[in-house]
């Protein structure tokens, strides 16, 4: 059996299982089979004598019956005797044991010890004109095999099961082959994706069965791994090339600065170094937080506050930065904003969305900062003057690494990493956020958060 595959076992089961029970059937009918009929035949044995007793006569000294007494169409013998259980008409079959002691009006089983072979005896008295005489019937047990109504039971069972058999094996063959096939198929995929790396192949079943859910499943597992993998060489593929600048540019100074003997040019490269450095150091921190994000999403700490008032605080000191740019932070925050949610996480989404609206903003320009109640959800709005964003690139704005002006990201410290992290944030707290622009004329931020069911309760 070890050497055995899983659909030979089962096909093999199978079969031994439908043999068994086919064996097992035959048997309990051939036995309900010969029960009846040996009930059957007792039965008539018993009516048959007591119907020959009830009509019994003697006429001119002989008894008389209204039939044959000595055969009937049950294969049934009656014999005669009289009073001293001498014969008087009728014989016994051969090879019926002569000694035989019966109680009147009960069955028997005689038996031939020498064939073994076995007869049913009913004897009954009758009384006629005040003389006692016992009439014996007498008849053959029917043999399993042998009896001319079980017989063809089991000559046709002999016959059927062989077919029976074969109908079993083809028909389990074909029902371990059709589900097995199914396996074959994931196995086959399986090596395929090994050999090809290619995650897009899929399972083509669409069976309702079991099968269908399996192959479903893995299906959707494949996806997520396919997503999963593309975002990974992406990620790779980005940060690879977002570092290679501000490696080139630091080589470069200290190439260049091991040359120099002014100290105002070496100061002027080591500030460049510098700055190259804290953008490396941002992007590795930046990367760190989003490489975690799918763990973070597990250790979150939800609690309810209230929301608005944190975001004042935040804003507050928002404005020395805007400041620095001669830009203006107007701000309208309602009263009692309570969500369920992160207070780091949600606090430096809000961040982002401003720090990013003042980074691409006009000096001197504006930026307002809106934060209100509608119905069950509580919906926040960052709008600024600045540049814009060109509707191509609007939908691509929250991927990482994406910047609309490389040269202006450049100048500003920006990675493209901050909206990213917005994104992830607000569908994290199971929100919305869209975007709105037109090119010279500013960019509108607007995001959706649900409103805690117990407001005004903190944790």
């Amino acid at each position: 059996m070890k050497g055995l595959t899983l659909r030979n076992k089962v096909s093999l089961w199978y079969t031994c299982a439908m043999i068994a029970i086919t064996f097992f059937s035959v048997t309990i009918l051939v036995a309900l089979g010969t029960t009846m009929i040996q009930v059957r035949q007792r039965t008539d044995l018993v009516n048959y004598v007591n119907d020959m007793a009830a009509n019994a006569n003697e006429k001119n000294g002989t008894i008389t019956f209204n039939t044959s007494y000595i055969t009937s169409g049950n294969n049934i013998m009656l014999v005669l005797y009289d009073e001293n259980h001498t014969l008087m008409r009728g014989f016994n079959p051969l090879g019926f044991p002569q000694a035989l002691n019966l109680a009147p009006n009960s069955i028997v089983v005689a038996t031939n010890n020498e064939t073994d072979e076995q007869w049913y005896v009913y004897e009954t008295e009758v009384e006629i004109k005040r003389s006692t005489y016992y009439l014996r019937g007498v008849t053959s047990v029917p043999m399993l095999i042998n009896d001319e109504y079980v017989y063809p039971i089991v000559s046709t069972a002999l016959i059927i099961l062989p077919l029976i058999i074969l109908i079993a094996i083809l028909g389990g063959s074909f029902i371990t082959d059709s589900a097995f096939s199914h396996f074959a198929q994931l196995s086959n995929l399986a090596n395929n994706i090994q050999d090809s790396s290619d995650l897009s192949q899929r399972i083509g079943i669409s069976t309702n069965d079991e099968f269908g859910m399996l192959a479903t499943s893995f299906n959707s597992l494949f996806e997520r791994l396919q997503r999963a993998f593309e975002r990974e060489k992406q990620f790779t593929d980005d940060a690879s090339h977002e570092l290679r600048t501000p490696i080139t540019v630091i080589l470069s100074e200290c190439e260049y600065a091991k040359d120099l003997d002014n100290l105002e040019e070496m100061r002027d490269s080591v500030d460049v170094i510098h700055k190259q450095a804290k953008k490396m150091s941002t992007l590795v921190n930046q990367l760190l937080t989003l490489s975690r994000t799918g763990d973070l999403s597990k250790v979150l700490n939800m609690e309810n506050f209230d929301y608005g008032e944190l975001m004042s605080m935040v804003l507050e000191e928002l404005e020395i930065q805007a400041s620095q740019r001669s830009i203006k932070l107007i701000n309208y925050i309602d009263k009692n904003l309570y969500v369920t949610g992160d207070q780091s996480m949600l606090t430096r989404m809000l961040i982002n969305l401003v720090t990013n609206a003042i980074k691409y903003g006009k000096e001197g320009g504006w930026i307002k900062v809106s934060i209100t109640r509608k119905e069950n959800s509580i919906v926040g709005v960052v709008a600024d003057n600045g540049i814009g964003i060109e509707k191509d690139n609007l939908k691509k704005i929250f991927d990482r690494f994406y910047q609309v002006d490389p040269v202006r990201g450049d100048s500003s410290g920006s990675m493209g990493l901050g909206l990213s992290m917005v994104k992830w944030i607000v569908n994290v707290h199971k929100g919305e956020i869209t975007v709105d622009s037109t090119v010279g004329e500013g960019t509108t931020f607007k995001f959706v958060l649900p409103i805690c069911v117990e407001e005004g309760k903190e944790e």
